[in-house]
């Protein structure tokens, strides 16, 4: 019985000393991504004078508790699934860049608008709580797909993260929970926070 309490009390104290990134080495959780997306717009609605109002996913029952939330838009496919505890599986971001866009008409004021949106759901899969930390991970990708040619992978705790992008076309970014717990190099702040508009259009 005392054995048993002093494991009880070891681990309770571990826990209470682990950082909070530690604990979210399992996935994000869906509720905190939702919360911290409607977050991120508000953060790039100040650093960038915009209005962009939050889309609200739709929801979808997969059976055995799992459920699917997705928005779609001619310009912006977003599919994430979580499991009966509400963690994140997986989530896929599509920005598209649409036929006959054009800087100026509204083609392109469409897909401008979504590449906004688009940071801020990449920005959610992010476990800081500070939105201009989550920010750097939009920063890292958006740094990394120019230098690599339109191609990059990274771990982001739980997290293997792969991004396309295809000048003229889109990009996409895929979230795929596969349960390592390694280390997040994006803790700390290798690339420039969200800068001019275009610098978010990641096609």
């Amino acid at each position: 019985m005392k054995r048993n309490f002093r494991r009880g009390a070891a681990l309770l104290l571990l826990l209470l000393w682990l950082p909070a990134g530690a604990l979210a080495l399992t996935g994000q959780s869906m509720s905190t991504f939702l919360a911290y997306y409607k977050e991120n717009i508000s953060y790039i609605n100040k650093q960038q004078n915009r209005h962009l109002l939050p889309i609200e996913p739709e929801i979808l029952d997969l059976g055995n508790s799992r459920k699917q939330y997705s928005s779609y838009s001619d310009t912006l496919h977003v599919t994430i699934k979580a499991d009966a505890a509400g963690i994140i599986e997986s989530c896929e971001i599509r920005l598209l860049y649409p036929e006959g866009a054009q800087a100026g008409n509204s083609l392109y004021l469409d897909y401008d608008k979504a590449s906004f949106h688009c940071v801020a759901f990449i920005m959610a899969m992010h476990v800081s709580t500070d939105p201009e930390s989550r920010a750097y991970l939009a920063g890292e990708i958006k740094n990394n797909l120019i230098k690599n040619y339109g191609v990059y992978e990274r771990q982001l705790g739980s997290y293997t993260i792969n991004c396309i992008s295809v000048n003229g076309e889109g990009a996409v970014f895929t979230f795929t929970n596969d349960g390592l717990s390694t280390a997040n190099p994006a803790d700390g702040q290798p690339a420039e926070p969200i800068e001019e508009d275009e610098e978010a259009n990641y096609g």
